[in-house]
């Protein structure tokens, strides 16, 4: 290897490989901790996939920041190219890498916990795709439903949905922020915590999605192999596509107002 003075540049293949495993990371860790609780035998607590989110996004970001800006998140990088389209020049191409990344890690998720998935329908007595107990046996794993008892309306479901990813967005502006003090070494790890932190409040609601591409890859997943077929069309599925892009637009308005020096 050679050390240069200059940065390397990457390709534009490069950079979509790199949304694209970044995105799969944080479907198989933290998807796949939620199957592993689901599917698997082996429950975990709330502590646990909120855990498992975070650690999954801090990894992702640290291996691929430096290829592609570790966008990852398709509402991320509608934000970026609102607010900073210099510095986001391609976001329909890392938008079709993210959703192609969290579709295969979709997919490895079910090849794994395939005969686990038939297990809990046979034991809950419940028919892949025919009724609305099938659709709520893949929530978490393989794509979102609002909690009802909590959540009374689409409208609500969509408010949390855009207040989450608000909060999101305003922290990964807050903490990779050039202008401030945060360590570039910690970043990744800071904006892991904040998704893990966020998790926690918001997974009871809505299942926390912030991420279309972690919603729609893997609901793909369920309805073409996973037998849900059109029960992955749950009247909420927009909500977890629409809401994240709202709010991360407007958490870059927020980051604006309140931390950012007037020019």
């Amino acid at each position: 290897a050679t050390f240069n003075a200059e940065p390397p540049t990457y390709s534009l293949l490069q950079q979509m490989a790199a949304e694209a495993i970044g995105t799969g990371i944080i479907v198989s860790g933290g998807c796949g901790a939620v199957c592993a609780s689901k599917f698997g035998g082996t429950p975990l607590s709330l502590m646990h996939i909120a855990t498992a989110f975070g650690v999954s996004v801090a990894l992702a970001v640290y291996a691929t920041r430096d290829v592609s800006g570790a966008h990852l998140n398709p509402a991320v990088t509608a934000s970026l190219a609102w607010h900073h389209p210099e510095s986001c020049p391609n976001p329909l191409e890392y938008m079709v890498a993210q959703f192609g990344g969290a579709t295969i890690a979709g997919g490895i998720n079910y090849a794994m916990y395939s005969k686990g998935i038939d297990a809990l329908h046979i034991a809950e007595k419940v028919s892949r795709g025919t009724t609305a107990a099938s659709s709520g046996l893949f929530n978490g794993a393989f794509h979102m439903i609002p909690n009802n008892a909590l959540v009374k309306t689409l409208g609500g479901a969509l408010a949390v949905e855009v207040g989450l990813t608000t909060g999101l967005a305003f922290g990964i502006y807050a903490l990779t922020d050039p202008a401030k003090s945060v360590p570039a070494g910690a970043q990744p790890a800071l904006v892991g915590a904040t998704v893990a932190a966020l998790v926690v409040p918001g997974a009871p609601l809505t299942g926390c999605g912030m991420n279309p591409a972690r919603d729609l890859g893997p609901r793909l997943i369920a309805a073409t192999f996973g037998g849900l077929g059109k029960a992955a069309l749950h009247p909420s599925w927009w909500v977890y596509s629409i809401g994240p892009v709202i709010g991360a637009i407007a958490g870059g308005y927020v980051y604006q107002a309140a931390l950012t020096v007037a020019e």
